[in-house]
């Protein structure tokens, strides 16, 4: 059973503010862990161990030796890590921000991936987790082994692979209707207002720990001194994956989406980042004898650290 609310979103007046500029995005991705508590090993090991009864407790890994399920996971943690790179945090009930200049890449890639996961869902409902159950867990398991740990067919599809993806409108501190008393709707509106403020703040300064963490990690990258022969002084040769470069540059483009407060300030940083690594490639920085290109990139990653107090 899956969810898609992508539509449901509220109309808004359209006016110059972040409701205009942004909505809320959920996202909440649940499968089958593939564990069971196993509580007569649990009373043996304890036992066994001369220690009190809650001294520890032996989780059984019910697709021992099988990837299908680990590779779910893996491709689940990839989503979310997608949903995050291309949000903001709001709030503490799992809404993240997201600008509507986004929204169409958001739902392109987000769609796609989900799309993914529910094809490897499939292959592993009719597929890989009878085959493992039935054939290979007996011996996987050994003495460990006993059928009635695994769900049933139809547990597994009716509960446990699911997802939900909803949007909702941005509520802002003018947004706030009930029908209360005026002295406690003036006091309402102030709290409501001073938590929107709040989540606005703490938006806008995920997107600064972005720019600042992406340069830290290329700065000290740069500082590695490599000799003519690309080894540092422990002998051990530097390397540079190829995503050196493209991870700032991604930064950069997203950056204009995630300013949904149109910061001046932040918007400069994400231009002078852009213009320290412009015609730079990593194929240059991993040349050895290249020291100045890769002082002078660092150089520039350390005036912007300092001149926007990172």
């Amino acid at each position: 059973m899956y969810i898609d609310t992508q539509e449901q979103l509220a109309v808004v007046q359209h006016t110059p503010s972040l409701a205009d500029s942004a909505v809320l995005v959920s996202l909440n991705i649940s499968s089958w862990g593939g564990q069971k508590l196993d509580k007569g090993m649990t009373k043996e090991l304890n036992y066994t161990k001369r220690a009190s009864s809650n001294a520890s407790k032996v989780q059984k890994n019910l697709m021992a030796g099988d990837d299908s399920l680990r590779n779910i996971k893996k491709y689940e943690s990839k989503i979310r890590a997608e949903h995050i790179r291309l949000t903001l945090p709001w709030g503490d009930r799992g809404s993240r921000l997201l600008p509507t200049s986004v929204m169409m890449d958001y739902k392109q890639k987000i769609g796609d991936m989900l799309t993914i996961l529910k094809d490897m869902w499939r292959v592993f409902l009719d597929v890989s987790y009878p085959n493992y159950r039935d054939n290979v867990a007996p011996y996987k398991m050994g003495d460990m082994y006993n059928y009635d740990d695994y769900p049933t067919d139809v547990e597994l599809r009716c509960k446990t692979f699911d997802y939900s993806l909803v949007f909702e409108p941005v509520a802002e501190s003018g947004d706030f209707r009930i029908d209360v008393p005026k002295q406690l709707m003036e006091e309402l509106k102030e709290q409501h207002k001073a938590s929107v403020d709040s989540r606005v703040q703490t938006a806008i300064s995920s997107a600064w720990d972005r720019v600042k963490t992406q340069i830290e990690s290329m700065k000290d990258k740069l500082a590695i001194e490599m000799d003519d022969d690309g080894k540092n002084k422990d002998g051990k040769t530097v390397r540079y994956h190829d995503t050196f470069v493209q991870n700032a540059t991604d930064l950069c483009d997203l950056l204009a989406h995630l300013n949904v407060t149109n910061d001046p300030r932040l918007d400069q940083a994400r231009i002078d980042l852009k213009n320290a690594i412009k015609g730079v490639s990593v194929d240059t920085l991993k040349i050895p004898t290249n020291h100045a290109t890769r002082n002078e990139v660092k150089t520039k990653l350390d005036d912007i650290l300092s001149k926007y107090a990172l």
